[in-house]
């Protein structure tokens, strides 16, 4: 009897895996989302009160010098680098408030990859970067009166 069970072990196993793979880097891939999502939220807190204390130009030097510094990626430095990675900082100051605009749009490589998924999905492949596009990330902070 036990000559039979000799490979249903393997076999379960390789039955397993895959599953065990998808759900490790799903939740790998939402924990990074997570994690950029409140980097992005702090720096615009960081810029917008920044600049409501000082200028507006301040305020964006601080907030790409954390996103710099925390993330490790200099393309934040230039906004000519910012504008090449997809990514947008601004930050406008009024009279009496402060508005942050931060976060990444979509590049050709995730545009390419949503229309990928389109495509196999049965989607409509010319709409697929206009709807619910996952691949932009854009945070707007206010902070003071309006």
């Amino acid at each position: 009897m036990a000559a039979r069970d000799e490979g249903s072990a393997l076999l379960e196993f390789c039955l397993i895996l895959p599953i065990l793979l998808v759900f490790f880097f799903g939740l790998s891939a939402f924990a990074l989302q997570v994690i950029e999502s409140q980097m992005l939220h702090f720096s615009a807190y960081v810029a917008a009160r920044t600049a409501l204390v000082d200028s507006a130009s301040k305020g964006e030097q601080a907030a790409a010098q954390f996103l710099a510094t925390s993330r490790r990626e200099l393309f934040w430095l230039s906004s000519l680098s910012r504008q090449a990675a997809g990514r947008v900082l601004a930050v406008t100051k009024r009279q009496q408030g402060v508005a942050v605009q931060i976060g990444r749009q979509e590049t050709m490589l995730s545009s390419l990859i949503s229309w990928i998924r389109e495509a196999l999905s049965g989607g409509d492949l010319w709409e697929s970067g206009v709807r619910n596009n996952p691949n932009r990330l854009l945070i707007e902070y206010r902070l003071g009166r309006p």
